[in-house]
């Protein structure tokens, strides 16, 4: 065969081989590359999946918390007062924010103002804005639980919102409660530089992208109610919304492996290899792309170096069969990433379940301690009647001796005539019938159960009820008792259980004097502005620097037959009516307990 005729087969071989190397190097770098952006994307979504439904449940959580409803019932309260109760709820909310990476959390009344934010004191605080207009506020104030991305109106960040209402005690919505996240979350695990991603809502409007000028961008063309819609949530501020690409729907969109994108800071469109993945728990859709151009220059260096290695034929054979090994090593590689995402993927759904069911026990939990508590409370209660008892058995008895004796006077009395004496006995014993039954209602209210956590108690009248419940004790101690209590002052606690708190201190002082000789038991309260303080003092041997540390233990008891819960759950009952029990050293000797309760504005009815 003659020279030029190989050379020319060889060439036109060569040409073939070429132009089939492209189309199945183009082939194989569009498959690989679309697997590559899918795969990318899919695991970007999971991760943001991951992190915001760490945060879905909360603002259901914190909407819980009684200080919330506090706040939101101040509004109604003295400039002074709803002033403090406001920068106590800010506090509040600035701590849960760092506490949670949160980037904001934010209290809204029923018309949808903001009462509190954990950035009251920025320049872009939140406090007295209205969002109404939100859906999150609008779904939330309906009852149920909301999550929505937006541009922030005061700040101009971007974020994502969780929402939940706030209910009262009587399961009635008064407020909002919610936690903005700043989604900068999304470059901190973002970790494929050469690939471009959007981030775009149901309808294919871009709020998120590695490239700046593709946001607030459609992907597509909206319709005109598509974009009144998104103006009037003002989701996007006064975004201008215009389309990537001419396609007509998201469908089209996402069917394609290629599209035209416009690249608004060139003036002109680029071809791009794209994949999408959608966020099951915002609703949103990442979009990968990469520019096709890639594709043609790894065809191009393909060619080129196909034609090299044609020249020499055992160099084209080597090129062959590296080309074989690195498509079985391609494909393994492939299988073994598609394993790793789908045992992943399974983790993240086990640990979702196990975080379920870790709520639901918590929860249980939590209504089954509270039981617990109020047993426990009413079981000390019972128990200290039960110590009380010989003190009940004397007061009634005295009483019903004298009845006896005014009796069998008033029958002597009578057959003698003397009926005027007869009728000053028998109201002597109409007068102990009545003191019988004063002690006996005044034990009965004593060991009923408390009942409301919003109750306005008279403290001076609950403290003097609680020292006639010790009257016998106090007597047959020997006791000198020293009182000065200021009037009218009303704390928020039911009564009885202050009276408990009260019975179980004066019980306490008693029996830390057993080897006293000069027994003194001192009461004071006084108010301050939004407190009341009650000091209760005994002239004992005081208490050493551990046991004050240790007194408010369960089961620590400085009494050798003591079982350590009387003081544990006096300071649980303070803590439920946001109280406060600390103990001192006494400046004339013994111990000082102080007591610190919340005024209430409200007369007991």
């Amino acid at each position: 065969m003659p020279k030029s005729r190989t050379l020319s087969l060889i060439a036109g071989l060569g040409i073939l081989l070429s132009v089939l190397i492209g189309f199945l190097t183009q082939q194989h770098f569009t498959r690989t590359l679309s697997e590559q952006i899918r795969s990318d994307i899919r695991l970007l979504g999971e991760k943001l999946d991951q992190r915001l439904t760490r945060y879905q449940q909360l603002p259901q959580l914190l909407a819980h918390d009684p200080r919330l409803l506090d706040s939101l019932h101040a509004q109604s309260s003295p400039q002074r007062e709803r002033d403090a109760k406001m920068l106590q709820t800010n506090l509040l909310l600035a701590y849960w924010a760092k506490t949670l990476s949160a980037d904001t959390i934010y209290l809204l009344n029923a018309k949808g103002d903001t009462l509190a934010a954990s950035n009251w004191g920025q320049a872009d605080s939140f406090v007295g804005n209205n969002y109404a207009y939100r859906p999150y506020f609008s779904d939330a104030i309906k009852g149920s639980l909301s999550q929505f991305f937006a541009l922030g109106v005061s700040s101009g960040k971007r974020g994502y919102f969780f929402s939940a209402p706030v209910f009262n005690t009587q399961k009635q919505i008064e407020g909002v409660i919610v936690i903005k996240i700043d989604l900068n979350l999304v470059d901190e695990i973002w970790q494929y530089k050469e690939l471009e991603y959007v981030i775009s809502d149901p309808q294919g409007v871009v709020f998120y992208s590695s490239i700046d000028t593709w946001l607030y961008h459609s992907l597509v063309p909206l319709s005109a109610t598509q974009q009144q819609q998104v103006r009037e949530s003002r989701q996007y501020g006064n975004a201008s919304l215009r389309p990537l690409t001419q396609l007509p729907s998201l469908t089209v969109l996402n069917t394609n492996q290629q599209a035209e994108i416009y690249l608004p800071q060139r003036q002109r469109s680029q071809s791009f290899l794209l994949a999408h993945h959608d966020m099951s728990t915002a609703g949103w859709v990442i979009y990968g792309f990469t520019p096709s151009m890639h594709i043609y220059t790894n065809v191009f260096e393909s060619i080129l170096l196909f034609i090299a290695f044609y020249v020499l034929l055992i160099l084209v054979m080597i090129y062959w069969w590296q080309t074989v090994s690195a498509k079985q090593a391609l494909s393994e590689l492939n299988d073994t990433l598609e394993h790793q995402v789908a045992d992943r993927t399974q983790h993240l759904h086990l640990a979702n379940q196990e975080l379920w069911h870790t709520i639901e026990q918590y929860e249980l939990t939590q209504a089954q301690l509270k039981e617990t508590q109020t047993e426990l409370i009413q079981a000390a209660k019972l128990a200290m009647l039960g110590e009380l008892s010989a003190s009940i058995n004397h007061e009634i008895n005295q009483p019903l001796s004298a009845m006896r004796t005014y009796c069998e006077n008033g029958l002597k009395l009578l057959k003698k005539e003397r009926y005027q004496e007869v009728a000053s006995n028998l109201e002597q014993v109409i007068d102990l019938n009545e003191r019988i039954s004063t002690i006996i209602a005044r034990f009965k209210i004593f060991a009923r159960k408390g009942q409301s956590l919003n109750s306005s108690t008279d403290a001076a009248q609950s403290i003097r009820n609680a020292i006639q419940l010790m009257h016998a004790p106090l007597t047959r101690h020997q006791v000198a008792l020293q009182l000065n209590l200021t009037e009218d002052v009303f704390v928020r606690i039911d009564a009885v259980q202050f009276e408990q708190v009260i019975v179980n201190l004066l019980q306490n002082a008693i029996q830390a004097q057993e080897l006293v000789t000069d027994k003194k038991i001192g009461i004071t309260l006084h108010a301050g502005r939004q407190r009341a303080v009650i000091t209760l003092w005994d002239n004992g041997p005081g208490m050493d620097d551990t046991q004050k540390q240790r007194i408010f233990t369960p089961f620590f008891s400085t009494k050798h037959d003591g079982l350590g819960l009387g003081l544990t759950i006096c300071r649980r009952i303070l803590d439920m009516f946001s109280g406060s029990l600390t103990v001192h050293n006494h400046t004339g000797g013994g111990a000082e307990f102080q007591i610190s309760l919340p005024l209430s504005k409200e007369e007991p009815a």
